[in-house]
């Protein structure tokens, strides 16, 4: 068995948490050591401990599994580019057994991908995508860096979804499209013409709202 911890201790991290034990369950590789997050170590959540905040997995001196559980991607980013700074932490692809993927799909390094999603061919994913749960993604598509897409989201073939770009819960992007870095589709959107970058976008069909300002 691997150790793990969760990086988080909020909805998110709960649901990896599931995610994980229901991983052991088909093929038992992780003993979860507990969280990392803010709250006081020594705190029970979810029948786990907190270990302690960022500063106890930055002082590891063994290699350690860490499941970077944040929905956002940006915090996302922030978070990995900090531990990256120890060589010890390492990053696992955590990918639901009801996941349906086809072999001819390349994924990165510190995914999480819930339960019940559809990958199909030749699909490209970056490092640290978020998908939750009821989601399909079509052939020849472009995941880049940090690409967060909740809940019955549907992306065709031919998409681009450029670094720390959100789907929002139940949106649908036509063939083709390209969303530029950093933007947020809102849920319910409805994707029909390509989206630019750091912005808001929204309705069926979406239309940019507002400009959301750089992300570092």
């Amino acid at each position: 068995m691997k150790d793990i911890v969760i990086v988080g201790s909020g909805g998110c991290a709960r649901e990896v948490k599931w995610l994980i034990e229901e991983c052991n369950c088909d093929h038992p590789q992780w003993k979860i050591l507990g969280w990392i997050s803010r709250e006081r170590p020594g705190t029970m959540i979810s029948d786990l401990p907190v270990l302690g905040n960022d500063k106890w997995l930055l002082n590891c001196n063994e290699p350690i599994y860490a499941a970077v559980s944040v929905g956002d991607g940006s915090l996302r980013k922030k978070i990995v580019n900090l531990y990256e700074k120890n060589e010890n932490i390492l990053f696992p692809n955590i990918i639901s057994p009801t996941v349906r993927m086809s072999d001819t799909v390349r994924i990165g390094k510190g995914c999480i991908i819930a339960a019940q999603n559809i990958f199909t061919v030749d699909i490209t994913i970056g490092d640290f995508f978020v998908c939750n749960s009821f989601c399909t993604v079509g052939h020849d598509t472009i995941i880049k860096d940090y690409v967060s897409i909740f809940s019955g989201a549907h992306i065709s073939g031919n998409v681009t979804l450029n670094d720390g770009v959100s789907i929002g819960t139940g949106a649908n992007i036509i063939q083709g499209i390209t969303v530029g870095e950093n933007s947020f589709i809102g849920a319910g959107a409805a994707v029909v013409r390509d989206i630019p970058a750091f912005c808001t976008a929204a309705g069926v069909p979406a239309r940019p709202l507002k400009k959301t300002g750089e992300r570092v």
